[in-house]
Formats: structure tokens, sequence, C-alpha cells
């Protein structure tokens, strides 16, 4: 455990502060330690003749030292936690939000932020810091690509699927608190309101709201059970975040999803992946808990379904997805029918062998591509 002194402020303005918390980017102590150290050896020879190569050699690397660009990997994310008013009760919730953060990501879990150091009496933790900022700052990244954004949720709905195997509800998951990792990877953090297992209260004063406005279920609004925290606060969080990235935008308007203005299958209908989307939605963004994915693996198990099945190229298999030709890419495939009182074919197999009235056949419900013509065929039961 090292002390706030440890890590240098690479500069006093913060990164970001909410709730009960200030953020600033900050050098780790090593980093410092080498700087410090050019530092030394600039005033050292600052008032020497630097015509002497080998002097003008030590100043000059020094120099550069100091004013070269920082490497993510020297720098870490150091949060304050500052209790606002409110007395000694305000005190102590801060205090114990700060222990549940640090109990967490003391777990080194994959898909949660790295925590680098912590102090408990100065109220402070460093956790590794991402240069790309939150999924907040990339909601442009996602939107209107289904399939991108399907890709990175999962690593994210994994996280809290984890998560939930132990019985801890983050209760803030939104675009602001999802890290921009490596690659398609999204990392959850601030751990300030979870709620763990045995936890034996709730952290959180009087008339004080739980999780975002805008991300809450709403049978947590209503108070329709009160006093109990399921993991489907979680889920329905997730789906908003899904909604946000494909949707593109920060604020959506409660579970409105299907509605025109905002059904992203409407809005990029010939992306057959949006429906994918609208599926997921239904199981989360809904009004009532009881139509709400109990937890995240019940999430995870679907949208792996899906997620394979789009890596293979396939499709939802439904009369209202736009399905688009395997053979130009352009055109759609819709229902050819061959006579006004048929839509189904047939196809009729001959036996090598056989006589010519041993013969099976096979129903059979052709689409026709609307710009090349190419035809697929699928089985009618």
């Amino acid at each position: 455990m090292g002390t706030l002194g440890d890590w240098e402020k690479v500069r006093e303005k913060s990164l970001g502060s909410g709730g009960q918390s200030t953020v600033y980017l900050v050098r780790r102590p090593e980093r410092r330690m080498t700087r410090n150290k050019s530092f030394e050896v600039m005033k050292r020879w600052s008032s020497q003749d630097l015509r002497e190569r080998e002097w003008a050699v030590e100043y000059a690397k020094a120099t550069i030292d100091v004013a070269r660009e920082e490497d993510a990997s020297e720098l870490g994310a150091l949060k304050v936690f500052n209790p606002r008013a409110g007395g000694l009760e305000a005190e102590q919730q801060a205090l114990g939000r700060m222990k549940n953060e640090i109990a967490v990501l003391n777990q080194k879990r994959p898909g949660l932020l790295k925590l680098l150091d912590s102090n408990e009496s100065e109220n402070c933790i460093v956790t590794e810091y991402c240069p790309r900022g939150t999924l907040a700052d990339h909601l442009m990244d996602y939107k209107g690509n289904a399939k991108r954004a399907l890709t990175s949720f999962y690593s994210l709905v994994k996280t809290v699927m984890d998560l939930h195997k132990e019985k801890i509800v983050h209760r803030d998951i939104k675009p602001q608190n999802i890290f921009m990792g490596d690659g398609a990877e999204l990392l959850l953090g601030d751990f300030g309101i979870v709620f763990l297992p045995n936890q034996p209260d709730r952290l959180s004063v009087t008339n004080e709201s739980v999780g975002p406005r805008d991300f809450m279920p709403p049978w947590i609004l209503r108070n329709e059970q009160p006093g109990e925290i399921n993991p489907t606060f979680d889920v329905y969080m997730l789906g908003k975040v899904l909604w946000c990235m494909v949707a593109g935008r920060l604020k959506l308007h409660r579970e409105d999803f299907l509605e025109p203005q905002f059904n992203v299958a409407r809005l990029w209908p010939n992306d057959p992946d949006m429906h994918i989307v609208n599926a997921i939605l239904t199981k989360c963004v809904v009004t009532h808990e009881k139509d709400c994915w109990p937890t995240a693996l019940d999430l995870y198990l679907m949208l792996s379904a899906y997620v394979e099945m789009m890596q293979h190229g396939g499709q939802l298999l439904k009369d209202d997805v736009p399905r688009i030709c395997r053979v130009c890419g352009i055109g759609r495939y819709g229902p050819f029918n061959l006579g006004q009182a048929r839509e189904v074919g047939y196809l009729r197999f001959w036996f090598a062998g056989s006589s010519s009235t041993d013969v099976a056949s096979l129903g059979v419900r052709p689409f026709l591509c609307d710009k090349c013509g190419h035809v697929q065929l699928f089985a009618k039961g």
C-alpha cells in the first residue's frame, strides 16, 4: 500500500468527478523517480559549458526524458473520495463505498479495471489508466453497426455474469463507467455503490438515488420491492448500454426501444443483425422485473448463441428480418409464389435402381433475390 504522495499528478485539472470522488491522471512512482533524476541532471549541467560533448549528451537525454509523451503503462487514475455534506453518515458512507470498491477490484477479475494501489487512511485508490477514455466517448464507433456493438458488448456481459455468480450486483452500469480496453474489450469500473453478499447496510443515505436514473430499472423507481437488490438491476442496465451503443445516443427514452423513432431495426433496415439487438432488449429493457432475464448468465447464454451465429454468417429466420442475397450482396430475398393457391413447391427424388414410381417429395418454400434472381430453398413443415 502506497501513499498519495507516491503518485505525481500529471496536471491539477481532474479527469472527471461525480458523486463523492474526483479522478486525476497521475504518474506511477517509478516514472516519477526517473523524471526527478532527469530534472537533477538538467539542473546539474544547466550552468556548465554544454560545448563539452559529454555534458551536452547527458543534458539532452535528460531533457528528452522530461519532455517526452507519457506512455499509458507509466500512468494511473487516482480516485480521491471526497465525502459531501451530510455529517458522519455521509463520511461513513464514502468510506464504505471506497472499501467495497477496493474489495471488488482486489479480486483481479478479468474485465475489470486493474487496481494499482490504495490507501484507506488517505481515502484514495489508483487504477490503471485507459487513454481511450470511456464508452461514453466512443458511442459513434458503434452507431448503426450491430455486429461490432454485439461483439464488444459480449465481453462486458461475461464480466457481469462472473460477478453475478458471486452474488455481486454492480448497480451503476452506464457508458461513463465502462472503459475502453485493448481491441474490442470493454472494462467495467466504478464500484462505488456495488452490492456485496452479506453486506449489512446499503451504502446510500436517506432519499439518495441508488443508481443512474436514466439507466435505473423502473421497478426500482416505483419501489415495487423496496429493500431488495437483484441481478436484474444490472441486466436492465446492460440492455440500456447496448441500446446506447447501437443508437449512438447517451440518453434514451425508458423502455420505448420498439417505438418507430427509437427502433434500431427501422433506423437501419438493411442490417438484419439489428433484429438480434431488439431480441436482446426484449429480455432486458422491460417495464416489470418478472419479464427481465434473472441474471447476466441468462443474457450471456442468449448472446453467445447470437454471436456464434453471426460469426458463421447466419441470421435470424423471421419474416420481418431482411435477407440480403448471398450472391450479389445487394438484393433481398423475398417469398417466390409458385401460384396463387400454392406457396410451397416440391422437390422430387428418384433413387438409383428404383422404378419411376419409387419417389420421395420434400415440400420447400423458395425465396428469390429481387436483384440477381438467386434462389434459396427452405424446407416447409
